[in-house]
Formats: structure tokens, sequence, C-alpha cells
């Protein structure tokens, strides 16, 4: 477990850095111009259908599954393979040819409020990423199942490869100005991808059952992996519609907008990406299907680690915000009025990192504990919170609107996820410890930023963080008692331990 953690941290590091230098030359090249405007839409129109069938749905539906049968019959979990490639199949070509087909009018639903130029772009880009598919839902699968035998490459590494593929993109459509490379490298990098996962599962295990007779309970496993995944797919369509809807609102504020919103999440995200992500994968890998108190202990002791190292750099983040961004994009053609708006978005944003980063985790715990129905409910609760913000306060709000809601959403899934799971009150001492250190951090933080300018409010900033929070992990206390794994870890910590 430790040492798939460990390369799915390394591989998430490498990708992060990638994305970061990515986003960095987006924002000199293209600032948050027509193009770029037209990449996310386009970008958002191809993940839609494929993203989260593959991210959240197939993850958690497939892989606690196929765990289960394994222990049952290898055959049995083969024969799944097979059932799932097939699906994947038939999903792919009917997103395949209605992608490539519909692109304009995908993109005029993503953003009615963007300007012609950027929706033909974004339509043309759009045909060419809908050719990625069948690779992206098939290699999507087998990186999960490779996770079942305790190896975690290709999860994280495919990040790094489709970063690779994105830069090199970008650097061709400015040096050879022609647009189609921000898709065709793309396109490229997936069926890159797809090859490498097909030659990694071969080589750990046959891909079609020995036994003929398992055939005859292909039924039986298709019905089991659809009921496991049916109630799942609400999931991707509540959290793809989620994200329609704030595309729409972001071209309604303004084209400049959509690529605004993009620049903030890679911040934002960075925190959920290297921690909450592969610790939800290898919670899934190693304890779903599960029960006992040996998996609730992990989990919780999971999640409290992550609302000690997320929430002082939300209010980090939150209060420094202009900083921030300037400091990482301000460059070429990312002129004042993209600082500004993109700073909007990431205060508020960022705001509710502690509660998106760790509510994502307690999902995984959720779905590998397989309640997956209470999974999708409070999901659909925390979509409907947000899409509500989104349409009913940009008007008032404006740019910042979008932050609110990304924050709200996370918020809601933290509270609901923390009382389902019964760990509301076995967390309440840790709870009251971080937030009274948060609210300490922020006070401290604000007049720091108001007497301060740039880069020295920021330097000021990650002091106060560290005067706060490193007593309060050396203290004995529910902080120290949370940080424990970490701390045992770091040779700098592990006398203190």
């Amino acid at each position: 477990m430790k040492h798939g953690y460990v390369s799915l941290l390394l591989g998430n590091l490498s990708s992060k850095f990638l994305g970061i230098l990515r986003e960095g030359l987006f924002a000199a090249w293209f600032g948050t111009g027509d193009v770029a405007a037209a990449y996310r839409i386009a970008q958002t129109g191809y993940l839609l259908p494929t993203h989260g069938f593959i991210g959240d749905s197939l993850s958690a539906g497939l892989l606690p599954l196929y765990r289960r049968l394994q222990s049952e019959s290898q055959d049995a979990a083969r024969l799944l393979v097979l059932i799932a490639g097939l699906y994947g199949l038939i999903f792919s070509f009917i997103v395949t040819v209605a992608i490539y087909y519909f692109s304009y009018e995908f993109a005029d639903i993503l953003a009615p409020g963007a300007n012609a130029v950027a929706k033909d772009i974004a339509s043309n880009l759009l045909k060419v990423m809908a050719l990625s598919t069948p690779f992206y839902v098939l290699s999507g699968m087998l990186s999960y199942l490779e996770a079942a035998y305790g190896k975690y490459g290709a999860i994280a590494w495919r990040p790094m490869i489709l970063n690779i593929g994105s830069v090199a993109g970008a650097a061709m459509a400015v040096y050879l100005k022609a647009d189609h490379w921000l898709a065709t490298t793309l396109v490229i990098s997936h069926i890159l991808f797809f090859l490498r996962t097909v030659f990694e599962i071969r080589g750990l295990d046959k891909l079609t059952p020995e036994s003929r007779a398992i055939w005859r309970e292909a039924g039986k496993v298709s019905a089991r992996f659809l009921g496991n995944m049916v109630p799942l797919l609400g999931l991707p369509l509540i959290g793809q519609g989620n994200l329609v809807v704030e595309r729409i609102v972001s071209s309604w504020l303004g084209t400049h907008i959509i690529p605004s919103v993009d620049y903030a999440k890679t911040i934002v995200d960075t925190g959920t990406q290297l921690l909450a992500v592969p610790l939800g994968i290898v919670t899934m890998a190693t304890h779903g299907g599960m029960a006992g108190e040996e998996a609730r202990a992990y989990s919780r002791r999971t999640a409290g680690l992550l609302m000690i190292l997320s929430f002082p750099a939300s209010v980090l983040i939150a209060l420094n915000a202009e900083p921030i961004v300037t400091l990482i994009f301000a460059r070429g053609r990312f002129d004042e009025t993209a600082v500004a708006s993109t700073s909007a978005i990431l205060a508020l944003m960022a705001s509710g990192l502690g509660f998106s980063l760790t509510s994502y985790y307690l999902i995984k715990v959720l779905n590998a504990q397989l309640r997956n129905i209470e999974s999708l409910i409070i999901t659909v609760i925390a979509a409907v919170i947000n899409m509500a913000i989104n349409l009913g306060l940009w008007p008032y709000l404006g740019p910042q609107t979008i932050g609110l809601g990304a924050a709200s959403y996370g918020f809601v899934i933290f509270v609901l996820c923390l009382v389902r799971l019964g760990f509301a009150f076995e967390l309440r001492k840790l709870i009251t410890v971080v937030s009274a250190g948060v609210i300490a951090q922020a006070l401290l933080t604000v007049i720091a930023v108001s007497l301060l300018g740039f880069p020295f409010q920021l330097m000021a900033s990650f002091i106060i963080a560290a005067m706060i929070w490193l007593p309060l992990v050396l203290v004995r206390g529910p902080i120290r008692e949370a940080a424990g794994p970490l701390m045992t870890k770091l040779p700098v910590l592990r006398r203190f331990a």
C-alpha cells in the first residue's frame, strides 16, 4: 500500500509540475483570448461524457467488484474485464459519433455566451478530440485493473503523458500557426497510453478466461457489474452537469472568463490530485468491498490527515489569490484583466479547498464500502446547491460566483460524508482545533496582506502558517494524532512522533 501511494504521488507530482508549466505557457501564449476559451470549451465537450465515466463510475464500479470476484474465481474476474470492455466500446462509439457530427452544437450548448470565433475554433478542435474517446475509455479501465494487482504506474503516469502532449500541441499551434495541433497531439498521447496499458496488463494476467464453462456466467457477471455501475452513473452525470452549468455561466460573464476558471482550478486542484486522488485509489484497491474496524480506522485517520494538510493551504491561497496568480501566470498575453478575473475566482474557490479535497476522499471511502447510492445522493444534493448558486447569483457577484459555487459544493459533501460515515463525532476534537487554527491563521494573514506588498505578503503568509500549525502538530492532541502517519515518514519530524 505504501509503495502504491508513493508511486501515485511521484507520478502526480511530475504530472502536476508539467500541468502548471502547461498552464503557464497557455497563459503566456493565449492569455484569456478566443483560442484559450475555445480550447477549454472543446476540452469540456470531449471530457463531458468520458471523464466522469472513467474517473468515477468505472473506478468505483469496477475495481471493488473486480477485487471481490478475484477472491471467488479468477476466470470470473477476467470475464468481468471483457464485459466492461464491451460496454466501454459501445459507449465510446456512440460518444465519438455524436461529438464528431454535432461538434458545433456541443460548443454552443456549453458556451452560449462565447463569441462566434471561439465557438468555431472549439468545434474544429472537438472533431479531432472525439477520435481519442475509445482509447481514453479502454486505457482508463485497464489502468484501474492494474491497481488491483498493486501496480499504480498507469494511473500515476497517465496525466504526465497527456500533459506532455498538451504542451507539445500548444507549442506547435503557436509556431506552426495551426490550432488543430492543440487537439491532434492529445489524440496521439491517448493512443500511446492505451498501447502501454495493454502491454502492461498482459504481463499481469490473461485477458481471457481459461475455462469455457465460465461463459455461462456472463449474464450473472454482467448483471453484477451493471448493478454496481448503474447507480454510479449518476455521479458523472451530476458532476458533468455541474461543469456544464459552470461553463454556461462563465460564457455569460464573458468569453475571457472561461479560461480564467481553468487557470484558477489548476491551482486549487493541485492538492486534490497530489493527495486525495492517490489516497482514494489506494483505499479502493486495498479496502474495496471490505468492512470492519481496520478499514474504517484507516479511512478515518487518512481523512484527518487530509484535513490538517488542506485547510492551512486553503487559507493561504484564498487570501493571497492575486499575488499567486501574478507569480504563476502574469506574463505574455496574460494581462491585468486576466489577473483580476482569475484572482476573483481563485479567492473564493480556494476558500473551500479544505472541504473539497477531504470530501473527494470521503466519497471514495463510501465507494470502497460499496455504498454507491449514498455517495450519489450526497453528490446530487451538493451539485444542486452549486448549480443554484451559479445560476442565481452570477448577475450580482460576477466571476466570484464560480468560486463560491465550487466552495459550497465541497462543503456540502464534506459535512454529509462525515455524518454518513460516522466520522463527525469521532473527529469532533480535531475539527474544533483545526477551526481555531484556521481562524487564527486567517486573521494574521489578513493583517500581513494589508500591510505588505508583493511578494513579501506571500512570504509572510507562509511564515504565519508555519508558526501556527507546526506547534499544533508537535504538541500532543488531536492535530498531532492525525499528523502521526506523516511525522513518521519525515526524518525532520520523526523524533517528535
